[in-house]
């Protein structure tokens, strides 16, 4: 058994109604199947890896920080390709497996919290702003990782059609947009200017390469 099956058998155990080692094992290994599945690129267990090491780095800044990490190991685990739902339907799952198994208010929080990894709206707590920061801090990493996830994230999108300056752009262009980046003080102190820059960056090059192939003025 490895360390991260043992924080989420640790984590469920500690709010089920009755502990369950055997089941909490078996939640798991169906996370783990949702998140190899062989087409994914970026929302695979290596983002949970990671989402969850994020979450240790500013755990000390939220009200409920279970209630994120079971969110974060559930957030992703239904993706359908250009599917609009994909978060309701992880947590749905969420509330499938854990039904008569976890304590109910803390079922409910952490499936709200799930849908405040939608990204369409500034989330309305404490906890649902450092989750949606979480799990974008890729924007604010190095050049180098930045640019590595956002391959990964093309190469997902692109399984049925290929990539267009649109597509490329859209998501940056829609968090442009926004005030900042991020919602919570941890990730505007420590990420905010980072993300801004590379999402500048990476707009200017995509732009500098689709005009140089004639494709946009």
């Amino acid at each position: 058994m490895n360390t991260l099956e043992n924080r989420f058998i640790d984590l469920w155990c500690a709010y089920s109604r009755s502990p369950n080692r055997q089941l909490a094992k078996d939640v798991h290994q169906g996370l783990v199947e949702y998140y190899n599945e062989d087409w994914r690129s970026y929302h695979t267990f290596k983002h949970i890896r990671d989402t969850l090491r994020w979450l240790d780095d500013c755990k000390e800044h939220a009200d409920d920080s279970d209630a994120i990490e079971m969110a974060i190991w559930f957030h992703d685990c239904i993706y359908v390709i250009g599917a609009s739902d994909n978060e309701a339907r992880s947590r749905d799952y969420f509330l499938g497996v854990s039904g008569g198994a976890l304590d109910d208010r803390f079922r409910g929080r952490v499936a709200h919290l799930i849908m405040d990894t939608c990204h369409n709206e500034k989330p309305d707590s404490n906890d649902g702003r450092l989750i949606a920061d979480i799990d974008l801090t890729s924007f604010g990493l190095a050049w180098e990782d930045y640019y590595s996830d956002f391959i990964d994230v093309q190469k997902e999108c692109c399984i049925h059609k290929p990539a267009t300056f649109e597509s490329k752009t859209f998501y940056m262009n829609k968090l442009k947009e926004r005030k900042t980046i991020y919602y919570s003080d941890f990730y505007l102190q420590h990420y905010e200017a980072s993300a801004q820059h590379n999402i500048a960056n990476h707009l200017d090059r995509i732009t500098l390469e689709y005009q140089e192939q004639g494709t946009v003025s």
